[in-house]
């Protein structure tokens, strides 16, 4: 009678668990994301933004309050989805918490946009990055001459679609 090889066994199953949990964590990840985007806002001589490191020391300095920042899943694409929004505190800080899968771990092109009132606006796409990283949006005083952004191919079919 053959006995089983019980390292080989071992061996096997040792191999098998770093790959089981991966997948676990992942699995974990698939369902309600705990990824936060977070960032401030600050007054230049232009308006833009820009993904910074956590401890870039423009993140200290004083802020831009009741700026309202919103995201969108797929800027530019047919089905553009908007993600969330926030608006600024005392300090120019916001966070806006993305409830996709693997946010924050798998790629995601998003766009923002960031407006308030006596500021050029601005719009801006990037990839998500990691929650080590900060969006820093710079914003110009005066009028804001940001065009609204134009509805999606889909938001026009929804549109039309609809009795009413």
């Amino acid at each position: 009678m053959r006995r089983p090889n019980r390292h080989a066994t071992l061996r096997s199953s040792r191999s098998a668990g770093p790959a089981i949990l991966v997948a676990l964590a992942l699995v974990g990840f698939g369902g309600c994301s705990g990824y936060t985007l977070r960032g401030k806002v600050i007054e230049g001589d232009i308006s833009y933004a820009a993904v910074v490191s956590a401890d870039d020391e423009r993140l200290t300095g004083p802020g831009v309050a009741g700026v309202t920042v919103s995201m969108e899943t797929d800027p530019g694409r047919l089905r553009r989805e908007p993600v969330g929004s926030a608006t600024s505190g005392p300090d120019g800080s916001f966070s806006i918490r993305v409830r996709r899968p693997g946010a924050g771990i798998l790629i995601y092109d998003v766009g923002i946009e960031a407006r308030r009132d006596g500021y050029q606006g601005v719009r801006h796409q990037f990839r998500l990055p990691p929650g080590s990283k900060r969006l820093l949006i710079t914003l110009q005083p005066g009028r804001d001459t940001l065009q609204p952004q134009e509805e999606s191919l889909m938001e026009q079919f929804e549109r039309f679609r609809s009795p009413g």
